[in-house]
Parts: C-alpha cells; structure tokens; sequence
C-alpha cells in the first residue's frame, strides 16, 4: 500500500495536488494490525445514502432528484466494496464502527446549529437514521450519532478509540469531502493514522469526489483502493476479539473475598474496589505537572490574598498560607529532581488569556478572579520559577484540563502518567486528578508537595490512592527520581 500516491486520482487533477507534499518528510510506516485498526462505515444510512429517505426525498419533492442520479449511482457503485471490507474486518475479528448523522432525541431538539440552519434535522426514531440495510451493523458494533458533519468535535469517538487501542482509522462511505473529510481532518489533527478507500466514498460529483481525496491525501493520511485494503488486512494474523474483551481483561483486576471481617468504620467502596495499580514511570512517558503554583493563589498581596483581605477575611487563610510556603518548599524538591531526571516538566496556572482575565471561565470571574496573561497573579513563584524549556499552560477554571490544552499536549508527546503537586485553593488539584484519570493517565499525587484550602482537605489528599491514582510522599517520589536519573539513562521504567 502507497504512503503518498494513489492510482486513484486522475492526471488532470494532477496540478491540484499540495505542493508541500515534495517539501515535508515523507509519513511514517503505516501501523495496521487486528488490534490497533478500525474500519469506520461513514453515513451509509437511509438519510444521505438511500434516493428514497432522507435528502433524496427532499430532491424529489423540490424537483430535483434528477441531479443526485450520479450521487446515487455511486453509492451504488460504492456499496459491494464496503460489504466486501465489513466482511474482511468481521472475519478478522477487527472493529468495525458505525458513524450516522442523528440526533439523540426523538424530536431533534439536540440538533447542532450547523445542522438546524441547513434543514438537517434527523430524529432518532426516524427511518433516516438507520444504517441501509446492505451495511447494518452487526452484533455489538459500535453506533456513533452526530448532530453535524465531523464526528469528533461533537461525539466521544475519540474516547472510545483510546479506550481501545485504536491508532488507524480505515475510512469508508458518504459523503467524501464532506462527512467523510471531515472525520479525516479531525483524526490526522488527533494523531490517528488515517486510511481513505477512495473506491469505497462517495461523493455529489465524481469531480467532487476526486478533487477531495487529492485534497487529503498526504501526511498521516493515505488514499487507497479495497484490493489495496484487502491485501494488507487479509495478509494478518487472525485477530481476536476475546483478546480485547473488557471482561477478560478485568479479571486480574477483581477483588477477592478476605478471611477478615471489615473494619467498623472502612469505607465500603474499598471492599469491593482493587488496590491501586502500580504505575511503571520513566523518563519517557511521564512528566511532572504543577498546578496553581502561582501568585494568584501563593502569594497573600495578590489574587485571593488581596480578595481576602478587602473583604476583612485575611486572618481566616493565614493556615492556608502555612500550608502553601510548605508545599512549594516540596514543589521545588520535586522540581530539581524531576530537572535531573530529564522527565518533561509542566506548569499550569489560572490565567486568562486576556492581559484583563475577561475569557477567564465564568466560575472563576463569579468569584472575583481576574488574573490574566501578563498580570500579577499570574506570575508563577520563584520556588517553582520555569525553566527555559518548561511549558507553561493557561486554564479558565479549577482542574487543568479544561482549556487549557493539556490533554492534546500529554498526547503529542506520547507521555501516560503524570507526577502531580501544586496548590488547591478551590479544588484544582481534585479537579485534575479525576480529569487526567477520567482520560487514561495515571496520576501520583505528592501531598506533602501540595496546599488544600482546609486542614481537613489537606489530610483528604492522602486518602485519594486507588485505581490509577497513587499517593506516595514527597521522599518516596524524589529518591525513585534519583534512582532513575541514576540507572534508567534510557528510560528504563523505575518500581
């Protein structure tokens, strides 16, 4: 299978091919396997793909069916190929994936705006948002609705193929510079490596069709036809889908009963939960991430100290100060051994990107905050000051996920756990665990690197082991780093 060609294009569309696909490097080896490869089926149903339902009924009722003949003769065209390539993918025991345009209500009253204005609403329970018959899904297979053309903006798709494995996306169906460009885009943007069957979509125009897939080919984005599919998936190792099973792979995860009888006061979710799983740090797929670090929150003649202080509340906070001055003293520990080890170091802070801290996050405006890129308060502490090559990241709100770009860094860079400290005046650093754990990283938190509002929250930090979350203290943390530095130059994992 070609990286960069396709036979698929003809000569004369040959001028509108991207220049700049000369000029960068060529893509990296295509990675297809049973586990890691998905066929996605894109809006083969009875609204988009079926001259009857839909937008075909629509071009009878306004006298103009005339002009989709070519359309739909494509989708003729088109259709023994995919059910050729579902039963490939079935056979071989791989995902296949449904995507469909629908709404998840029954009156569309979800629909996207994008949709609405262009008089495309579909309603769950309407025929139009069936998959055509030809390629219904099967068994189990997944079923994405999306009130819009891409998938991913608008669905958990991306989720769902993380949780999976999935890094190559084989797509398929209607319409090709469309829907199906669309999903392309958003995937290559996301770090999928994409394969478009260009035999297998369909397009208004043949023309359409063809300058479209010149328009994506390149990058991570490769243009084939079946037979090409059908050699290099043909050519693999059965797959197996029990190998993939959740329920066979949570088994070794599952509590056993204990000869002991519970203790009066344990917390019954600790009964019937496992222990936290190790979590195999190295240089090359942790960082330490540093959350509020800032003077906003540090520093009592800024941000919430000069707040408290205005509203007579300054003497209530002086135990959140303590507790602050020693957790930054612990941040910056971590910070020198996480320097010397060489693992990724990763600031985020409250700030706007405003110099005024207008685009700040409505929570943290409705409570006074106003720190903003270039102010006070966004000025980070000399404890924990950056390095020149350390990144720092702007949030809108509490956890330091949301908007601030940090999940897509984390993904870029291809690291999975995180070694996480900093300051929790509002539930920041709860906030981020259950976000980076929510989104597969795992979490060690250092509390005794690490400020809460309260005593009792403080103490609350220590209790949050379990599942991909460990609680370890500050001197574990810094001597496994050490002996990192020391015996793992490569990136052996340390235990």
């Amino acid at each position: 299978m070609s990286a960069t060609e396709t036979t698929t294009v003809p000569a004369s569309l040959a001028d509108q091919r991207n220049p700049f696909t000369r000029i960068f490097d060529p893509p990296p080896p295509l990675r297809v396997t049973t586990a890691n490869t998905a066929l996605l089926v894109v809006d083969m149903q009875y609204f988009d793909a079926h001259p009857d339902w839909g937008e075909g009924r629509t071009a009878k009722e306004l006298g103009v069916a005339h002009c989709f003949d070519p359309y739909f003769a494509q989708i003729d065209d088109i259709m023994p190929r995919i059910q050729r390539l579902l039963a490939l993918f079935r056979a071989q025991e791989m995902e296949v994936i449904h995507l469909r345009v629908a709404e998840l209500t029954n009156d569309s009253r979800d629909v996207g705006w994008k949709q609405l204005v262009r008089g495309l609403i579909v309603p769950a329970d309407w025929r139009e948002a069936d998959p055509l018959d030809e390629v219904a899904p099967v068994g189990d297979e997944l079923v994405i609705s999306k009130s819009s053309s891409g998938v991913f903006p608008v669905t958990n798709l991306d989720r769902l193929l993380r949780n999976m494995g999935i890094t190559t996306l084989v797509m398929t169906g209607t319409s090709t510079g469309g829907c199906v460009e669309s999903a392309v885009r958003d995937a290559v943007d996301l770090g999928y490596d994409v394969v478009v069957v260009a035999d297998a979509c369909a397009a208004g125009t043949e023309e359409d069709h063809q300058t479209a897939l010149v328009r994506m080919e390149g990058g991570l984005t490769r243009v084939v036809t079946t037979a090409e599919v059908e050699e290099l998936v043909g050519a693999l190792p059965s797959g197996s889908r029990l190998a993939r099973s959740g329920i066979e792979r949570v088994k070794p995860f599952l509590p056993v009963p204990s000869a002991a009888p519970p203790a009066p006061d344990a917390d019954p979710y600790s009964l019937i939960f496992g222990e936290a799983v190790w979590l195999p740090l190295s240089q090359d797929n942790t960082a330490l991430l540093i959350v509020d670090a800032q003077r906003l929150t540090c520093d009592p003649a800024a941000g919430i100290g000069r707040l408290a202080e205005a509203r007579g509340e300054a003497g209530n906070i002086d135990d959140y100060y303590a507790r602050v001055n020693a957790a930054l003293g612990g941040m910056a520990q971590l910070l020198a051994a996480a320097r010397d080890t060489g693992l990724p170091v990763i600031h985020v802070r409250t700030a706007g990107r405003h110099p005024d801290g207008r685009d700040l996050g409505r929570k943290a405006r409705s409570q006074g905050i106003r720190s903003g890129r270039g102010s006070v308060e966004a000025e980070l502490m000399p404890a924990v000051r950056p390095a020149e090559d350390e990144i720092i990241l702007d949030k809108p709100g509490s956890g330091a996920f949301t908007g601030s770009g940090l999940d897509e860094l984390l993904r870029n860079l291809d690291l999975q756990h995180l070694i996480l400290a900093g300051v929790s005046y509002d539930g920041g650093l709860e906030s981020s665990i259950r976000s980076a754990t929510d989104r597969g990283y795992g979490v060690v938190l250092v509390p005794d690197a690490c400020a809460a509002a309260t005593e009792s929250r403080q103490a609350a930090l220590w209790g949050m082991e379990g599942g991909i979350t460990q609680v370890k203290p500050l001197a574990e943390i810094t001597s496994r780093l050490v002996t990192l530095a020391a015996t793992a130059p490569g990136g052996t994992s340390m235990s």
